[in-house]
């Protein structure tokens, strides 16, 4: 009888076992969507997506930084168990890992001084790769823009950046020509902002799915079905009750739905 008081009680302790809880891969420097800000926390829309999905899912979410290059191999390796991260689902990607239903669009937008004169793209919207000769594009490392950016503008001098940020400092200091960048991060970011003034978007917006998926979603492994299941279910209650629209109006006043879940 007192051995099974005590397995009761044990049972009803609050450090009987572990939380669930599930390690989240995010690059820490890439602000509005995952950042630390002056104190050290960790904040972005992104983080604010993870957190509420964590109460629906009742997981505890705990944040691991590193590079965007890394957070791929990190999740193959299990040392993180999801990526929340602007992530794009694409091709490529999808044949090492799998993807949670997109929470927000992926394009990307040539980004240069006011004035500069610079025509990436012919009539018809066609890469115009004389148009940049001698000229150095800025773009992040191992991200869809750098995809786009290789497969679609062969010969042009590109000077790759471990963050948009270095990337955006290096244009202001005129080490490079322009930066194919994401264009809801830099309108917000940079262009709204005294430094960004003096720049402008120039061509179209560009969202070829060849190059830039179906949108950002959260990156798991394939074997993770089941994780992969509770993620969309938490997705997609958070898009019917209306506190993603909520989460996505404290960055943004428009959208950031890809059009298929607007």
């Amino acid at each position: 009888m007192k051995k099974w008081l005590l397995i009761a009680m044990l049972a009803l302790s609050p450090f009987a076992v572990s939380a669930r809880e599930l390690k989240v891969g995010v690059q820490c420097t890439y602000p509005p969507f995952n950042f630390r800000d002056a104190s050290g926390t960790l904040k972005g829309f992104e983080i604010d997506i993870a957190r509420e999905l964590g109460k629906r899912m009742k997981t505890e979410m705990n944040f691991v930084c590193m590079s965007f290059d890394g957070l791929i191999p990190a999740l193959l390796s299990k040392k993180v168990d999801i990526v929340a991260s602007s992530l794009s689902i694409t091709e490529l990607r999808k044949k090492s890992i799998d993807f949670s239903i997109p929470y927000r669009a992926s394009t990307a937008r040539f980004l240069a001084k006011k004035g500069a004169g610079l025509q990436p793209f012919k009539d018809g919207h066609t890469p115009n790769v004389a148009g940049l000769k001698g000229k150095v594009v800025g773009v992040q490392r191992s991200t869809t823009n750098d995809n786009y950016l290789t497969g679609e503008f062969p010969g042009v001098e590109i000077a790759r950046y471990d963050s948009a940020e270095n990337l955006l400092l290096d244009l202001v200091a005129q080490r490079i020509d322009l930066a194919l960048v994401g264009p809801i991060k830099v309108e917000m970011d940079f262009l709204n902002k005294p430094e960004g003034k003096d720049y402008e978007f120039i061509g179209p917006e560009l969202d070829a799915a060849k190059y830039f998926g179906d949108g950002v979603a959260v990156g798991l492994r394939k074997e993770d079905q089941a994780l992969r299941g509770e993620i969309n279910a938490g997705l997609q209650s958070m898009f019917d009750d209306g506190s993603f629209k909520a989460i996505n109006q404290r960055y943004w006043s428009f959208s950031v739905l890809p059009a298929v879940w607007k």
